[in-house]
């Protein structure tokens, strides 16, 4: 299975900018995991009480592979000797 780099993105507006602050993780799966389980609430609710409900809190996806499939190896060939 082929997996790609995944960002935890945290955006809000500062004054007349868009900012965004971003964690990375090796894959969605791991990125999700910490949405779940609530990792960055305590920050998104800190941005929050100070510039109010512009901001948005997700992952994504990169098109940056960090583990590509599994590949079978390659059978090495059968010596053939008359011997």
């Amino acid at each position: 299975m082929i997996e790609y780099f995944t960002a935890l993105v945290i955006a809000y507006g500062l004054k007349d900018q868009n900012v965004e602050a971003v964690v990375w993780f090796e894959n969605q799966r791991e990125c999700h995991h910490a949405l779940q389980e609530d990792l960055a609430e305590p920050l998104y609710d800190y941005l929050m009480d100070m510039y109010g409900n512009g901001i948005m809190m997700r992952c994504e996806v990169s098109d940056v592979i960090s583990r590509g499939p599994i590949r079978p190896k390659v059978r090495p060939e059968k010596e053939t000797g008359n011997g």
